[in-house]
């Protein structure tokens, strides 16, 4: 498959990979993986939302196993985590899919303590 870019941004890339020093190719294909990088993370925090917007009963079904959510939905469990993400990655390659521990267990909150942080107050 052979993407083509408009020549505008073409030359933009060539001489923006010029002043890094590195070849075109090397610097498209490092904006396309860090591209990719957003979109999964995008993608596995509205599989998050998706998955803890299921009523808890729902959630519940699935105690004592891991889960993997796509689109909204539970596509596959099992007892073993890596088992799952082997059986997944082998039916879906690096489609994003979020794998979770089941159950009716809150969402996870994570502090980030940062000394860049100020506040706007």
């Amino acid at each position: 498959m052979a993407v083509v870019l408009p020549t505008s941004l073409e030359q933009e890339v060539h001489e923006a990979a010029a002043h890094q020093g590195i070849e075109a190719g090397a610097f498209v294909e490092a904006a396309v993986q860090r591209a990719l990088q957003e979109y999964r993370e995008r993608q596995i925090a509205a599989e998050s939302r998706a998955w803890y917007a299921l009523p808890s009963e729902v959630r519940q079904r699935y105690v004592g196993v891991f889960v993997a959510v796509r689109h909204g939905q539970v596509i596959d469990t099992d007892p073993d985590q890596r088992v799952l993400h082997l059986r997944v990655r082998q039916k879906l390659g690096h489609a994003p899919v979020m794998i979770t521990a089941g159950g009716d267990h809150p969402m996870p909150t994570y502090a980030v303590h940062s000394p860049l942080y100020r506040s706007l107050t």
